[in-house]
């Protein structure tokens, strides 16, 4: 039996790049995934939507991609009381009817303690995908997110460590993967995955979908000197502990 799989993150930590392995390792991703003009996200989209409309059922305005406040999940999770679960349920539904299927979506990090109580956990493994405070930091510069190196470390960590809280209440078999590592060592992280998930998986499951260099880390020199010349122009407007 394969698991199902859930993948935790904040944002732009390369998680698309987990979710695309695991595709094509056979996990189903929706009839439909949301798309971004250099990659596909194999974010399901249905469970996108459902995703922002829970949360602007809580009335939650906040941007999930740059602020973190442990508060909010618990705001989130009290407020779902009054909400409807039923599309939530069908959902489910609709996923069993494919699997395996893979989960990935940024928001589930403020929504996942509304689904775990609907999910079937002994099915369930847990994915929680990290990234070097310095390569999420120039990736949130250079799209023009602009925060001190600080904010972007809190905010990282913080997510973080509201999703192990989140796996050690419940219990999940988890691993934890580090964005860089699969660009540094893919081989080596393929098979800690495949091992994991008792799936095979190679580095040409890799290479069908992935085009950008490996065996470096996505950012050099020149990104972080030009993550420092956009953070400069814009430093008034920065976000900022």
């Amino acid at each position: 039996m394969k698991h199902d799989v859930i993948i935790l993150t904040a944002g732009l930590t390369g998680s698309s790049v987990v979710a695309g392995l695991l595709k094509q390792a056979g996990y189903w991703v929706g009839e439909a995934t949301a798309k971004k003009p250099e990659y596909d996200t194999f974010e399901n989209t249905a469970l996108v939507a459902l995703n922002d409309r829970l949360l602007q059922a809580v009335g939650h305005d906040e941007r999930f991609d740059r602020v973190f406040r442990r508060g909010q999940i618990d705001d989130v999770g009290r407020a779902a009381a009054r909400v409807d679960l039923a599309p939530y349920r069908q959902f489910i539904a609709e996923c069993a009817r494919h699997e395996p299927w893979v989960w990935k979506d940024p928001r589930l990090w403020l929504t996942i303690r509304v689904w775990a109580p609907l999910l079937d956990r002994e099915r369930l493994r847990i994915i929680l995908v990290s990234r070097q405070h310095s390569q999420a930091w120039i990736s949130h510069i250079l799209r023009r997110q602009i925060q001190t190196p600080g904010y972007c470390r809190d905010y990282m960590e913080g997510v973080r460590a509201s999703l192990l809280e989140f796996i050690a209440e419940y219990k999940l078999p988890h691993i934890e993967i580090v964005y860089e590592d699969i660009l540094l060592k893919p081989e080596q992280v393929i098979k800690k995955l495949g091992d994991f998930l008792e799936t095979d998986m190679a580095m040409s499951d890799l290479q069908k979908f992935y085009r950008g260099p490996l065996y470096r880390r996505k950012h050099g020199v020149g990104d972080f000197l030009q993550a420092i010349m956009i953070y400069l122009k814009n430093y008034p407007h920065r976000l900022r502990r």
